[in-house]
Order: structure tokens, then C-alpha cells, then sequence
């Protein structure tokens, strides 16, 4: 064999063998890192990457969905978790489940996209209310547009949130610490979408404020306790976690909790009851991780999460705790038949800080959500004395 021939069936070596290291980084699926040492990048983490002009998922990785999502300015999410090997949460019904060290929860806020404005910036569509994240297919760029990815990481010492903000080439998110606010044009709006600084995230992941730790909310048996399309067919969500390895001491189906899809039509003869399911399951995903008890609401006496049954503390004829801007004049939280003097659509409908509700989360109002809210007002007997 030649000298040349020999040089060139090496170089054929090299590259085969470095095509299987960069392969086998590609495949190596997610990474866990301690406190000191998050990446600056999120692809680090492994969860997914940008391949073929997409979003692809690990699959190590599970994407789930809520029957109810929390609205943020008309934004899909696409939510997964990882656990490490052998490893799994524990199954609670009226709680976030008990998710062991190592868990990585994420959730990636994008918008579809229509064309470019005049100044060449993507114009974002809103997403229906009914609009879903892809639970089998990777997420097509050139029809959507990535905006932040916030981690959940727990760490031995508990659960740490991450932002990471997608960069304009749509090719990686950067960690961003201290949050960021970006100018987008959502339809004909332009508006400043807010991603919250790592500190920011207990605002709504502190559940109890005497503990002061960090929880997921969403991964909840109510929320998930649903059929998602998965493999070309309708299966029930927590069974596939259950198949997955990744949850334990799961009930029978008939025997755990489950919350209403809150979709924004209504049938013509939709009765006062799934009304109430409805808006009850609304309140609870967007209000009910403060307004419980030991939640950082817990001060107002109102109390709008799923196990609340008093109809005082769900704020009918319910006066203010403190009278302020953020009662607009108004007497009581909820009047029913009227929702108009109501306190709690008055704060849905603002976009005022100080007086919006909720506080984080969210700059625009959501206009199927407040009518949700005002319907169920208006169905409500009684009246306040």
C-alpha cells in the first residue's frame, strides 16, 4: 500500500471515528449539573436540540401536557421531565407529585409565526385555546418561534429555577439570571413579553410560604390526569408515566382527581355546573398556587385553588382585605349575577401593575379566560348585603 494510500484509509479512520464521538454526544441523551456548575447554553442539559431546522426531543425525555394550561400571553408551552435511571416520583393526589433528586422538569414558551414586520422581526400569532404542544414530532422553526425555556432542577438541597432565553438564530437559549424583556408583535399588539429572573420564580413556585421551598405545580395528578395523543393514538397521560418507570403507587383511573378542560367554546346548552368546572379549573392553574393557604396570598382570604369548597373564601360577597387601587371601587370579590362590580374581573381585566392579577406571568389580558370568569359570575344566584 502506497504512502499516500495508507494516509488517506487513516484519515477515512479519523473521521469515522470522530463522526461516532460526535454522534454518541449528540445521543448521549440529558445531563445533570450541580448548583456551581449550570451551562451557559441549554443544549448542554441535553433535553433537546435543533436539528433539521427543528426542535427535536431527547427521547429520554417525556413531554406532558396540563388539561388546563396557565395563560402567558397567548404562548404554547411544551413541557417535559427527565428523571435519572431508576429512579421515579411518587404519586399524590391533591399535590405536585414527589419527584426524586435529579429530576429535570422544562418548559419552552413559543408562539406560531406569520411572516416577518416591516422591520424584520417574526410576527407571533396567538395560540388557541384549545392549541397543544407536539408530544411525538419535533417542532418545525420556519412555524414557530422560541422565546424562553425555564428549568426546574432538583437538587439535593431542592428544586431550582432556571431561565434560559432562545437566541435570534432560533440555534440555543442562554441562561439569563437576572430575566430579560423582550418587544414582540403578537398579532397587531406590540407588547413586552417578560421572562422572570431566577428570583422572580418563587413568586409562584413557593406553594408554602412557612416552608419557603420551591415546587413544581403543573405535574399535579388533577392537571395530568388526561388522553394525549401519543404514537398515533389516544392514551391516558399517566399511564404512559407509569410505563415509562417514572411514577409510582399510581390509583385506578376512576380513583384520581381530574381537572376540566377550560377551552374557550361553550355550548349552547352547557349547564351552570360545567360552567363553574370550568372557570373553577381556570382559577386554579392561573391563581390557585397563591391563593390557597400558605401560598403568598394566603393574607387576602381568598382562596381560589381546585379543594376550596366555601363559597366566602372563593370570594362571593367577600370584602377586600385592604381597600386600595387594586379594588377599583369596587365591594366585594365576587357579586354574583355582576361581574362588572366584581373585584376579581376587574383584575383579570387590568394591565395595570399593581392592580393585574395575575401579578407574574402575563402583560396582556386574556380575553377568552376574563369571559370564562365573567360568564361564571353571571350565572351565580344570591346577592350580596
Amino acid at each position: 500500500m502506497s504512502d499516500r494510500a495508507l494516509v488517506a484509509r487513516l484519515a477515512a479512520v479519523v473521521v469515522l471515528v470522530l463522526s461516532g464521538m460526535l454522534s454518541s454526544c449528540r445521543d448521549s441523551g440529558p445531563q445533570f449539573f450541580d448548583s456551581d456548575q449550570y451551562p451557559p447554553q441549554l443544549s448542554a442539559w441535553g433535553l433537546f436540540q435543533i436539528q433539521d431546522q427543528a426542535l427535536a426531543l431527547s427521547d429520554a425525555v417525556l413531554p406532558y401536557q396540563l388539561a388546563t394550561p396557565l395563560f402567558s400571553d397567548y404562548a404554547l408551552k411544551l413541557r417535559t421531565v427527565w428523571m435519572p435511571d431508576g429512579s421515579a416520583a411518587r404519586y399524590r393526589d391533591n399535590e405536585p407529585f414527589d419527584f426524586p433528586v435529579g429530576t429535570v422538569i422544562s418548559k419552552t414558551f413559543y408562539y406560531p409565526i406569520d411572516g416577518a414586520t416591516a422591520q424584520g422581526t417574526p410576527r407571533l400569532l396567538k395560540a388557541g385555546a384549545n392549541s397543544t404542544a407536539p408530544t411525538d414530532a419535533a417542532l418545525p422553526l420556519d412555524q414557530f418561534r422560541l422565546v424562553e425555556t425555564r428549568l426546574l432542577v432538583h437538587q439535593p438541597g431542592g428544586w431550582e429555577a432556571l431561565p434560559y432565553v432562545w437566541n435570534d438564530t432560533q440555534t440555543d437559549a442562554n441562561l439569563q439570571i437576572t430575566g430579560d424583556i423582550q418587544r414582540l408583535q403578537l398579532e397587531d399588539t406590540q407588547f413586552a413579553y417578560v421572562v422572570p429572573n431566577r428570583n422572580e420564580c418563587a413568586g409562584c413556585h413557593v406553594l408554602d410560604q412557612n416552608k419557603g421551598d420551591l415546587s413544581p405545580i403543573g405535574p399535579a395528578a388533577r392537571h395530568l390526569n388526561r388522553f394525549i395523543g401519543h404514537e398515533n393514538a389516544e392514551q391516558w397521560q399517566l399511564a404512559l408515566w407509569q410505563q415509562r418507570g417514572w411514577l409510582t403507587d399510581l390509583p385506578e383511573a376512576d380513583q384520581v382527581p381530574v381537572s376540566a378542560l377550560w377551552r374557550d367554546s361553550t355550548s349552547p346548552d352547557e349547564s351552570a355546573e360545567q360552567i363553574a368546572q370550568r372557570a373553577r379549573a381556570y382559577l386554579d392553574i392561573n391563581c390557585g398556587h397563591c391563593h390557597q393557604p400558605g401560598g403568598s396570598g394566603d393574607t387576602s382570604g381568598l382562596f381560589l385553588h381546585a379543594a376550596e369548597t366555601s363559597a366566602m373564601r372563593l370570594g362571593v360577597c367577600k370584602p377586600p382585605v385592604a381597600a386600595g387601587r387594586g379594588a377599583g371601587g369596587h365591594l366585594y370579590s365576587i357579586v354574583p349575577g355582576h361581574p362588572e362590580q366584581s373585584i376579581l374581573s376587574y383584575r383579570i381585566e387590568s394591565q395595570e401593575t399593581g392592580v393585574l392579577m395575575p401579578e407574574l406571568g402575563r402583560s396582556l389580558v386574556h380575553e377568552q379566560g376574563l369571559q370564562l370568569v365573567n360568564t361564571w359570575i353571571s350565572q351565580q344566584p344570591g346577592r350580596c348585603n
